[in-house]
C-alpha cells in the first residue's frame, strides 16, 4: 500500500510540475488551459495527424511533437505568434511549407529524420533562427539565401544527398557546429575558414578531394571528425589551431603534422571499420 500511495505522490508531483510549466501533454487538457499553454509536448503519440487548433494557444512558445506518424501541418501553426521552437522529429514530412516564413520568432526548427526533399527558400527568412537541425532527410541541395541567417549557431544536415555546400553557407559568423557528415560532398567551400566561430567540424563519410587551406583560419576548432571522408591526407593547416582537443580520422587517413606546442592537447583517435559509435558527439 505504501509503494502504491508513494507512486501515487510521485505522478502528481510530476503533473503538478509539468502544469507549473506550462507545459500539456494533451490536446484536450491544452484546450481547457489554452491561454496557459507555453508547451505543447506530444512525442511517441502515434500521431498520424495534428488537429488545425495550433492557434488557440496565443502564448504558444514550444512545439514537441517528435517520434510520431505526421505527414502534414496544418495552416494554424503558421499563425502562432510566438513559437520560438518547433521539434517534429522522427516523422514522416515531406515537404517544409512556405509559410513557415511567418514563424518569424522561431530559434529552434527540428525536422531531422523526416522525408524532406528540399529547402524551401522561404525557410531562409527566419531571421530569429540559431539551431536548424535536418539530419536524415533527402536534400541535395542547400540554398544560397542561407546567408541570411546570421543568428544561425547550429546546422545538422548530416545523412542527406548533399554534393556541394553553398559559398555563402561561410558568412554566417555565428556559426558553431556545421555537421554534414554522410553525405556526397565532393569539396569544401575554399573560404570556409570564414567560419571563424565554428568549433565543430563533422565531414565524415563524404567524397572529398581536398580540403581547403583557409581551414587554418578556424582559431576556435575544437572537435573535426574526418572519418572516411575522402581525402587520404590532412592538411597541415590543422596543426597550429590551438584550440583544437579531438580530431578523428579513419585508419587509411594520414593525419596532419602536429605543431609541437599543441601536440599533447590534440588527440588524434584513429577509427576502425567495425565502429560506427565513436565520439560522443554522435548522432
Amino acid at each position: 500500500m505504501k509503494k502504491i500511495l508513494v507512486l501515487l505522490i510521485i505522478i502528481l508531483s510530476l503533473i503538478e510540475y509539468a502544469t507549473a510549466k506550462n507545459v500539456y501533454r494533451s490536446w484536450e487538457d491544452a484546450l481547457d488551459n489554452r491561454y496557459k499553454v507555453h508547451k505543447l509536448q506530444m512525442s511517441f503519440n502515434e500521431l498520424d495527424s495534428i488537429p488545425d487548433i495550433l492557434d488557440k494557444f496565443p502564448n504558444l512558445e514550444e512545439l514537441d511533437l517528435s517520434n510520431n506518424n505526421i505527414e502534414k501541418l496544418p495552416p494554424s501553426l503558421f499563425r502562432c505568434k510566438k513559437l520560438k521552437k518547433l521539434k517534429l522529429l522522427r516523422n514522416k514530412l515531406k515537404t517544409i511549407p512556405p509559410d513557415i516564413k511567418k514563424l518569424n520568432k522561431l530559434e529552434v526548427l527540428s525536422l531531422s529524420y523526416n522525408k524532406i526533399d528540399a529547402i524551401p527558400v522561404e525557410l531562409t527568412l527566419l531571421l530569429a533562427l540559431e539551431d536548424l537541425s535536418l539530419s536524415g532527410n533527402l536534400i541535395k541541395t542547400i540554398p544560397p539565401e542561407i546567408n541570411k541567417l546570421q543568428k544561425l549557431e547550429i546546422i545538422r544536415l548530416n545523412r542527406n544527398y548533399l554534393k556541394e555546400l553553398p559559398k555563402e553557407i561561410c558568412q554566417l559568423k555565428k556559426l558553431e557546429v556545421l555537421n554534414v557528415g554522410n553525405n556526397y560532398l565532393e569539396s569544401l567551400p575554399e573560404n570556409i575558414g570564414n567560419l571563424t566561430s565554428l568549433r565543430f567540424l563533422y565531414i565524415n563519410r563524404n567524397k572529398l578531394r581536398s580540403i581547403p587551406e583557409s581551414v587554418a583560419n578556424l582559431q576556435n576548432l575544437q572537435e573535426l571528425d574526418a572519418v572516411w571522408c575522402g581525402v587520404l591526407k590532412l592538411t597541415n593547416a590543422f596543426s597550429d589551431i590551438w584550440s583544437l582537443e579531438n580530431v578523428y580520422i579513419d585508419d587509411r587517413t594520414i593525419p596532419f603534422y602536429q605543431n609541437p606546442r599543441f601536440a599533447q592537447r590534440q588527440v588524434i583517435t584513429v577509427v576502425g571499420r567495425d565502429r560506427n559509435v565513436y565520439r560522443p558527439t554522435q548522432n
